[in-house]
């Protein structure tokens, strides 16, 4: 960057000695000096010429490419992926994306225009202005005196106008944001939309959202040129007070008309960079807002923390504690972050909302296969949660192998745990890809018969001769080639070939016929052996052959205990066996 810089005062330090130059070539005509002396003069400004639109040109330009142009963008897109990674997945989880989305793509390009106009831009016409003004004070106090007011009287006038405008511009992003959030929804479900031929009426909330974004700003930016003109007068009264002068000192003999001529340019650049101001000024202040709200995002504190020497086993038995747990979502974070309106930045305070977990204790057991049963929302999947450590409990306490969750290296837990969603997440990637995300560098040395076997085990056999390139076949966003149930198949095969030391299915078999859920049930209980097994339940079958059961009501542990134990001791086990399927 100091290199860049660097090229910047270089030129600023040619385009000051050119009127200087052209000063002398001036007064050497009035005056009838020797040609030669003339020319000495037109020389040095001819190869000062070349030498910024050639060698100077092509240096700057090598230095902006290694640099500048390419390796900011990187940079920026790395740090924000590193930031977005160390949010919690609780915090994830619980925004909109879309928004988020929006915010990160409006802020990286806003950054780097913003870049763009700062370095390319402004800085160099303010850096001529300071360097002509100094120059100007060093020949000429009057006319550097009449610039130094003009500039400072420029900058206060920018502040008032950023000041006043400043809510205003708030809003206009905000209301962007909102629009890209609508646009970006009606694109991710226009099969939804056509499929109930809603097409009219997602075209008419489009243009009346958008019609009332671009209407505020049209006004906004009308007033905003407005105050701009008066601001741009600043510099135009004290660019003719400086001819005035100029036309004084050559009537009055102080000046040569060299001088006036030098004079005149260096005020003329000086003053008329500052008109030129005024259309960055308004881009500058645009972009301003757009990248304040992705520093505010990447601003905020992760809810989840690992500690500077965090534990990491070598490998987990598999027992699992939970101590008096109390767990509650968050109503809001990343995105109430992002939607303030404060000038300051600050920790958006989360809404009040009832405990998913309340008081919850039981123990897993190293080799457990054990089923949570409940109706829904009655806190499953939020123990799910809780295990891999998506969010901190509120209270309590959560143990593995007698470590707290919080000790331990949490992407080392992580790696030791096979788990699998009733909604799957796949990439836009091949088979192959999706099925050996979890395997970090060993999914290479990974060979067709090893998947084949985990392909097997999951059912994926049953679809596979459907696919053109075998597991080297892209299955679309979001799998969008592959039915629900073959989704679900895949995410399956996803946590078995990882080996984990704990599996988790969470409604796994939820999106299968019964056919095929038999089969792959008798492959979770091959997986199972000899590793902690937590199974959501939502079917009967599904338990049949577990080692204990925990039935949850409302947040709370209302039963633990065999299915027998349960079917006689437990009446929230026994309405829900009534109904031979769980929520």
């Amino acid at each position: 960057m100091l290199g860049l810089f660097g090229f910047i005062i270089l030129s600023q330090a040619i385009n000051m000695a050119s009127p200087w130059l052209n000063s002398k070539i001036i007064d050497g005509l009035v005056r009838t000096s020797p040609l030669s002396q003339i020319y000495i003069f037109a020389g040095i400004t001819s190869a000062l010429w070349i030498f910024r639109s050639t060698f100077y040109g092509w240096l700057r330009d090598r230095y902006e490419l290694a640099h500048i142009d390419y390796a900011i963008p990187k940079r920026m897109q790395e740090v924000t992926l590193a930031k977005l990674f160390g949010f919690s997945i609780g915090q994830h989880t619980s925004e909109n994306s879309g928004i988020k989305q929006t915010v990160i793509n409006r802020g990286e390009n806003a950054l780097v225009s913003l870049g763009d106009i700062v370095l390319y831009q402004a800085f160099p016409l303010l850096a001529e202005v300071v360097i002509l003004t100094g120059v100007l004070f060093y020949w000429s106090r009057l006319i550097g005196c009449v610039v130094l007011v003009a500039v400072v009287l420029y900058a206060l006038a920018v502040i008032k106008i950023n000041s006043h405008f400043r809510p205003d511009m708030k809003k206009i992003e905000k209301l962007f944001i909102s629009d890209s959030k609508f646009q970006g929804e009606i694109v991710r479900n226009i099969g939804l939309v056509m499929a109930n031929a809603q097409e009219d009426r997602a075209q008419k909330e489009c243009k009346e959202s958008l019609g009332g974004a671009y209407g505020f700003a049209r006004n906004v930016w009308d007033r905003f040129v407005t105050w701009a003109a008066f601001r741009n007068a600043i510099s135009v009264i004290a660019l003719s007070v400086v001819l005035i002068i100029c036309i004084n000192g050559v009537h009055s003999k102080i000046y040569t008309l060299g001088q006036f001529v030098m004079f005149m340019a260096w005020a003329n650049n000086a003053l008329g960079n500052l008109g030129n101001m005024s259309p960055l000024h308004r881009r500058l202040i645009q972009h301003y807002t757009s990248v304040r709200r992705y520093f505010d995002m990447l601003g905020i504190e992760p809810d989840v923390k690992v500690l500077p020497n965090p534990v990491r086993p070598d490998k987990f038995a598999g027992r699992i504690e939970f101590k008096n747990v109390t767990f509650r979502y968050r109503g809001r974070d990343v995105q109430g972050q992002i939607e303030e309106d404060d000038e300051e930045p600050k920790q958006a305070q989360p809404k009040v909302i009832n405990p998913a977990l309340d008081d919850v204790s039981f123990v897993i057991e190293p080799g457990q296969t054990v089923a949570f049963v409940g109706e829904s929302g009655a806190g499953k999947s939020t123990l799910v949660n809780a295990i891999i450590r998506a969010q901190d409990p509120e209270s309590g306490q959560i143990t593995v192998d007698g470590n707290d969750l919080r000790v331990l290296d949490l992407k080392h837990f992580r790696k030791a745990i096979g788990i699998v969603n009733q909604d799957v997440s796949l990439f836009d990637q091949t088979l192959r890809y999706n099925i050996t995300f979890g395997l970090n560098g060993r999914a290479a040395k990974l060979s067709d018969k090893e998947l084949s076997n985990v392909a097997e085990m999951s059912c994926i056999d049953r679809f596979f001769h459907r696919l053109e390139k075998g597991f080297d076949t892209l299955i679309g966003e979001r799998g969008v080639k592959l039915s629900g149930g073959e989704r679900q198949r895949v995410g399956i095969a996803r946590a078995l070939i990882k080996e984990p030391d704990i599996l988790i299915f969470d409604e796994a078999t939820s999106s299968l016929d019964s056919e095929n859920e038999g089969l792959i049930q008798e492959s979770i209980e091959q997986a199972s052996k000899g590793r902690t097994t937590i199974i959501i339940a939502h079917r009967f079958s599904t338990i049949r052959n577990v080692d204990k059961v925990i039935v949850f009501d409302k947040g709370k542990v209302v039963g633990q205990g065999t299915h027998e134990e349960l079917a006689a001791n437990c009446e929230t086990y026994q309405r829900l066996t009534r109904k031979q399927i769980f929520a």
